[in-house]
């Protein structure tokens, strides 16, 4: 074969490919195979006579045989699996294998060759391997992912941790749907007193009255919005964020128990509605070098004068649980009253809640369980649409509850509020 045969017989073997046919494909391995066979033949003529003309041909015709080369090339690559070929890349194994065969078979100078424009036939079948890592597996950026790799995927997502809830466990909650205000009575302006009297004496009188007083019900709510292809396309997500948001809800309430200050929308909060300390009289004073425990103790004696017997409860800062734990003496060693227990939670009849919530030098103490919380409507949930979000599909979703609190008159003293210095200063011996 000449340079126009060889050029032909590619193009037919190009043609054959594109019928797709196990016959087509078969006869066009064999046309590549007759088309190497001439080239190698080519080659030999070419090293024999060193021909000028058959140089300038060769190099002229280069640029237009190495695109059909590399045409075919890219469609026998991709019959690996068509339907009438033969599966796992065979048809490129065996056009291979007779390249292969009829070009190098007692060629052994070939790789000398001077011939310009042979060498593309030899880049075409065969290629210097070179060792494989994971280098070699590209994923979609730097660094990034890539399936072909064993990944782990960690499905927890992770959040910023929130303070512990603790007031609703320690105070009286009580459920009441349908509560618009809360009404409460105390009875007050107690009169007279019963007496031992003689036979026939006249009996002594005593009276009362009764004031009802009303605390209202606030409302604790929050919204979120979201598209529709996030729902379906991200559902861990949604899922996620509404415990979130339930969290968010329960903080609020949480938090506005203990500090809310009864303000405009505000809720009453215990601290607010709380008594101060004011220091027995057999107290003031009374302490040499007062810490922490003794605060707990005097405060609770207070408590215990103004007759309220049931159980005690101490909020602090969780600072105060190592404080509480660190006292040594002089020589170094660790000092725990007797009336303590040896993990803290206890001062004498007193137990001791540690919390992130209250101010480090703040201490709240007293019978809990006097300090009540109704709530009118436990948290709800609701899903819809506003405006145009039907057609922009958007969805709203809310959680809102209604609840109120109150202390009655009548109990008064029951729960002290207080800062831990002032405290500290009410009942230190002078120093002087």
């Amino acid at each position: 074969m000449e340079i126009e045969e060889i050029k032909t017989a590619i193009t037919e073997a190009s043609e054959g490919l594109k019928k797709g046919t196990k016959e087509a494909q078969d006869n066009a391995t064999k046309a590549l195979a007759d088309a190497a066979d001439a080239l190698k033949k080519l080659e030999e003529k070419a090293n024999a006579t060193d021909l000028e003309d058959l140089k300038k041909a060769v190099e002229t015709e280069k640029a237009e045989m190495q695109k059909e080369f590399d045409a075919l090339s890219a469609k026998l690559k991709t019959l690996q699996d068509v339907p009438g070929t033969q599966k796992d890349g065979s048809i490129v194994t065996m056009f291979k294998e007779r390249i292969e065969k009829k070009f190098y078979d007692g060629s052994k100078n070939y790789e000398k060759t001077e011939v310009k424009g042979i060498d593309f036939v030899k880049e075409f079948v065969t290629k210097d391997p070179a060792l494989m890592t994971t280098a070699n597996v590209k994923p979609n950026v730097a660094g990034g992912f890539s399936p072909l790799f064993g990944n782990y995927i960690d499905t927890e997502i992770g959040h910023t941790p929130l303070p512990e809830n603790i007031m609703l466990p320690l105070v009286t909650v009580k459920n009441e749907p349908g509560t618009e205000s809360i009404w409460y009575t105390d009875r007050i302006n107690e009169e007279g007193d019963a007496e031992f009297i003689g036979e026939g004496d006249l009996k002594p009188l005593a009276d009362a009255e009764w004031q009802t007083y009303k605390a209202p019900i606030v409302e604790v709510a929050l919204r979120w919005k979201f598209t529709r292809r996030l729902q379906y396309h991200a559902p861990a997500v949604i899922d996620d964020f509404q415990v979130h948001a339930r969290e968010l809800v329960d903080q609020t309430i949480d938090t506005g128990i203990l500090e809310g200050d009864g303000t405009g929308d505000e809720i009453n909060g215990i601290q607010n509605q709380a008594s101060a300390f004011i220091v027995p009289t057999q107290l003031a004073g009374f302490y040499y070098m007062p810490n922490i425990w003794d605060a707990i103790m005097a405060m609770a004696t207070a408590v215990r004068l103004a007759n309220f017997r049931g159980q005690l409860t101490a909020v602090l800062n969780t600072v105060w649980e190592a404080k509480m734990a660190g006292y040594k003496d002089t020589l170094g060693q660790y000092i725990i009253p007797p009336f303590v227990t040896r993990d803290g939670t206890r001062v004498g009849s007193v137990n001791i809640v540690f919390s992130n919530k209250i101010d480090d030098d703040s201490i709240l103490i007293g019978e809990l369980k006097r300090f009540n919380v109704v709530f009118a409507e436990n948290v709800m949930y609701e899903e819809g649409y506003e405006n145009d979000d039907f057609s922009r599909n958007l969805v709203s979703r809310k959680l809102e509850a209604f609840l109120g609190s109150y202390i009655k008159g009548t109990a008064a003293g029951s729960i002290l509020f207080d800062s831990i210095s002032s405290v500290l200063e009410d009942i230190g011996a002078p120093t002087t």
